[in-house]
């Protein structure tokens, strides 16, 4: 049953699998869920800016409308849910690598640093429709986590490399947990490459909802414009989705970012 729900567990920026068992809830049966949530100010490290005037930083949460995909019980735009009821810690470990999070001193964003780690990556195909989601189940599933016998971890993160705004290449990525950080395995398979990424900064916002949410792809343009009013200096040629959280179920939480300079 958990090798079934771990294939099934849709990424793609921004799906991610939490485990089924004694720390995992599914909240669809939850009659209070809906409403159990933090505030904007709680869900990331900063002001919105004023002249987001279309963010939906103050609009009302929805009370159960259905997404449209036609597959989520609760999925009008939500306040994202929070990261310590998302990293949280399971019998076998840490389920997210240690992210530093610190207020970013301007409107629109927050800033975070990814430590320096071994990370499984595999290329998405662009001429495929479901793309994102092969890249996880054919490749770094079937090809990876499942013969090394490797547990999920969050967020699962999606980079898109971008030639006059266009999405050209992307890669799906995903920490190796920390008990293989010293030593990963080798990768037998070629759609699957570990690499190490050095220690870095990146600037996010996140978002209550699913990526192919025209809002979500709004938070960019947020992001850039906030980035580019405090003068804060980044990489434009690539832009990344991280997902935090299990598609279909719960409150949702994935973030727009974009790398610093």
């Amino acid at each position: 049953m958990f090798k079934l729900l771990a294939v099934l567990a849709l990424v793609g920026a921004c799906v991610a699998h939490r485990f089924k068992g004694g720390h995992y809830r599914q909240t669809k049966d939850k009659d209070d869920y809906a409403y159990k949530s933090s505030s904007w100010e709680e869900a990331h490290e900063y002001d919105e800016c004023p002249e987001f005037d279309d963010s939906y930083e103050e609009d009302a949460e929805g009370s159960g409308d259905t997404a449209k995909n036609g597959m989520h019980h609760f999925m009008s735009r939500h306040h994202p849910k929070l990261i310590e009821d998302t990293c949280i810690n399971v019998d076998a470990g840490p389920v997210c690598p240690n992210f530093s999070r610190e207020e970013s001193g301007h409107c629109g964003f927050e800033t975070v640093t990814i430590p320096k780690g071994w990370w499984m990556v595999a290329d998405i195909d662009m001429a495929d429709e479901m793309g994102v989601r092969n890249a996880y189940k054919d490749k770094i599933y079937y090809g990876y986590r499942e013969p090394n016998k490797i547990r999920f971890m969050i967020p699962v993160i999606v980079k898109w490399h971008l030639e006059d705004g266009n999405r050209v290449k992307g890669e799906l990525a995903m920490y190796v947990p920390p008990e293989h950080q010293e030593a990963p395995p080798a990768s037998t398979t070629e759609k699957v490459k570990i690499e190490e990424w050095p220690e870095t900064k990146v600037y996010v916002r996140p978002y209550g909802g699913y990526r192919d949410d025209e809002a979500f792809r709004k938070q960019f343009e947020h992001l850039r414009t906030a980035l580019n009013d405090a003068k804060v200096s980044f990489d434009k040629s690539i832009e990344m989705e991280a997902g935090y959280t299990y598609l279909r179920y719960g409150r949702q939480r994935i973030e727009a970012m974009v790398i610093a300079n």
